[in-house]
C-alpha cells in the first residue's frame, strides 16, 4: 500500500471511529445527568424527612444558579436552601455538576438547554407555567427588537433570524431554549409530590417527535385548538398578557403599566410579534392539525391575590389594586369557564406566591434608610453646634 492511500484510509478509519464515538459520548452524559439528578432528589428526599420542604422543590432549586437565582427568580420560584446544598455537598460533591448547565444532547439527537429547562419546571410546578419558560423568552425577543418595526408583522420579520435558530450563542430565542421552554411545561405538568424527576424525563424523551412535543405542549397551554385557524395567533398572545405571572414579569421590566393594569402600548407590537413566531413554529410543527385536549386541561398560573401580594411587597400598592381591580373585570366574563379549565393537570402546581424575601429586601433598605437620615442629622446638630 502506497503512501498516498494509506493516508487516505486512516483518515476516513479516524472520521468513521469519531462518528461512532460521538453518540455514544452524547448518551453516557445524557445517562449520567439522570443518574446525577436521581441522585440529588434521593439526597433531598432524605433532606425533607428530617427538615421542612419539597423534595421536588428541592432538587429543582439547587440546580438554579447565576441568571436562574435573581431576585425576580427568587420571587417566583422560590430562594434556594443554603443548608441543602451544604448537605448535598457533603454527601454527594459531584452533584455540583448539575448546577450551570447549559447544552445537553438528548436521546433525539437534538440538544437542549439542560439548565433552563429544569429552572422553568420549577415554576411550572409553582404553578407559574409561562413566566419562566416561553413567556420569559418571547419576553427577551420584544426587548431586544422593542421599537424597531411598526407593527407586529414588522417586528416578527426583523425577529425570524433570532428565533428557533441553532447557535445559542447569538440567538436571543435559541431552538435549545425553544425546546427547554416546551419541555419544561409538559414534563413540568406531570410532577406531583412522590414523583421522580429524572424518570419523568426518562419516559417524556423515550421515543419523542417534535410533533408529540409541541402536541402536548399546545394541548396544556392553550387546550383544545385549531392550529391552521388565524385566530391561533391570538390565542398565544392573549395567554401571554393573561397571565398574571407574566404580568408580573413585564411589570418589573418596565413593559407594563401600572395604571390600568395593562401592557405597555409601545411594547405590545413587539410581544405580538414574538408570539405570532412561536404561533407559527407551533402551527408548523403540528402540520396545522387540530389539537385535542383529552381532559380539556390548561395551566393555570397564580392567582390574582397573590399577584398582588407580590406588587404589594414591592412598594406599589397602586399597582396592587389596579391588578385586583383588572382580575375582577375579567372574571365576571369568564367565570362559567372556570371549572372547566382547572383540571387534575393543574391540581398539582402550588398556588401560593413567596414574597418574603422581597418583603426582606424593602425591609433592608428601610432599615439602611433611616440609619443615613439618623447619621445625617446627627452631623447637621454636630455642624450647627460648631
Amino acid at each position: 500500500m502506497t503512501r498516498l492511500p494509506r493516508l487516505l484510509w486512516l483518515l476516513g478509519f479516524v472520521l468513521a471511529l469519531c462518528f461512532w464515538a460521538a453518540p455514544r459520548a452524547a448518551a453516557a452524559e445524557y445517562d449520567d445527568t439522570l443518574d446525577r439528578l436521581g441522585r440529588l432528589q434521593d439526597l433531598a428526599e432524605s433532606y425533607a424527612a428530617e427538615h421542612e420542604g419539597d423534595p421536588i422543590l428541592l432538587t429543582l432549586s439547587y440546580t438554579r444558579t447565576g441568571s436562574y437565582n435573581t431576585a425576580i427568580w427568587q420571587l417566583t420560584a422560590g430562594a434556594r436552601d443554603s443548608e441543602f446544598e451544604a448537605y448535598v455537598n457533603e454527601n454527594d460533591a459531584g452533584l455540583a455538576a448539575l448546577q450551570g448547565m447549559t447544552t445537553l444532547t438528548l436521546p433525539t439527537g437534538e440538544t437542549t438547554d439542560f439548565g433552563h429547562m429544569l429552572a422553568s419546571m420549577n415554576l411550572v410546578y409553582n404553578g407559574l407555567p409561562i413566566t419562566g419558560s416561553w413567556g420569559g423568552d418571547c419576553m427577551e425577543l420584544a426587548k431586544s427588537f422593542h421599537g424597531q418595526a411598526d407593527d407586529a408583522a414588522g417586528h416578527a420579520g426583523l425577529m425570524q433570524s433570532a428565533f428557533n435558530t441553532g447557535d445559542s450563542s447569538s440567538s436571543v430565542f435559541s431552538a435549545e431554549d425553544l425546546r427547554a421552554d416546551l419541555d419544561s411545561v409538559v414534563v413540568g405538568s406531570q410532577l406531583t409530590a412522590g414523583s421522580n424527576i429524572a424518570e419523568a424525563l426518562r419516559s417524556y424523551y423515550d421515543g419523542l417527535t417534535e410533533y408529540d412535543r409541541a402536541y402536548q405542549f399546545i394541548a396544556l397551554s392553550f387546550g383544545t385548538v385549531n392550529t391552521s385557524d388565524s385566530g391561533f395567533s391570538d390565542v398565544v398572545y392573549n395567554a401571554i398578557v393573561q397571565d398574571t405571572g407574566m404580568q408580573l414579569l413585564f411589570y418589573m421590566n418596565d413593559m407594563w403599566t401600572g395604571s390600568g393594569w395593562t401592557i405597555d402600548e409601545s411594547y405590545a407590537p413587539a410581544v405580538r410579534g414574538a408570539t405570532d413566531l412561536l404561533a407559527g413554529y407551533l402551527a408548523g410543527a403540528v402540520n396545522g392539525d387540530r389539537v385535542k385536549s383529552e381532559s380539556n386541561n390548561r395551566l393555570v398560573a397564580m392567582g390574582s391575590q397573590a399577584l398582588a401580594d407580590a406588587l404589594n411587597a414591592l412598594g406599589d400598592s397602586e399597582a396592587a389594586s389596579a391588578a385586583l381591580a383588572a382580575a375582577q373585570t375579567g372574571a365576571s366574563s369568564t367565570v362559567s369557564s372556570t371549572e372547566a379549565v382547572l383540571s387534575e393537570a393543574t391540581q398539582t402546581l402550588q398556588s401560593s406566591f413567596n414574597v418574603k424575601i422581597f418583603e426582606l429586601f424593602l425591609l433592608i433598605v428601610a432599615a439602611i434608610a433611616v440609619f443615613f437620615l439618623i447619621m445625617s442629622c446627627a452631623l447637621f446638630v454636630s455642624h450647627r453646634r460648631k
